[in-house]
């Protein structure tokens, strides 16, 4: 259960509420073009976790430290290696940039984060 994200009371119920936008928004996205294989996409809530950064020149989700220190990251479903992350984030380190980088950091956003990691992972294997 939980709070809307404007602070009125709503209930919901996660993991459902994860499940179902999740497989609405894998509907919609077949509507509109993407390949039906996508559909085959199944959840899993162990993956995601709040306050992942998207990097949107290298692809990557990072998981970053209050002063920019990164602590892990993934490309597409992938974990990288400290020397894979070394070669794109110098010193294991980045700034946020707004220009560069999307915060999500909203319960609401694990799913999103999730669905973004299995495209990322099926286009790249494709």
């Amino acid at each position: 259960y939980g709070f809307d994200m404007d602070y009125t009371l709503a209930e919901y119920k996660s993991p459902e509420y994860d499940f179902l936008g999740f497989d609405l928004v894998k509907e919609r996205l077949v509507e509109i073009g993407y390949p039906k294989e996508i559909k085959k996409f199944k959840y899993n809530p162990e993956f995601p976790v709040r306050g992942l950064w998207w990097d949107n020149l290298h692809g990557n989700m990072l998981k970053v430290d209050g002063f920019g220190n990164i602590l892990f990251c993934c490309h597409g479903l992938k974990f990288m290696k400290a020397e894979e992350i070394a070669e794109k984030y110098p010193n294991k380190f980045i700034k946020l940039d707004d220009s560069r980088i999307f915060v999500y950091n909203t319960l609401f956003n694990l799913p999103e984060i999730y669905l973004l990691a299995c495209l990322i992972d099926f286009f790249q294997n494709k």
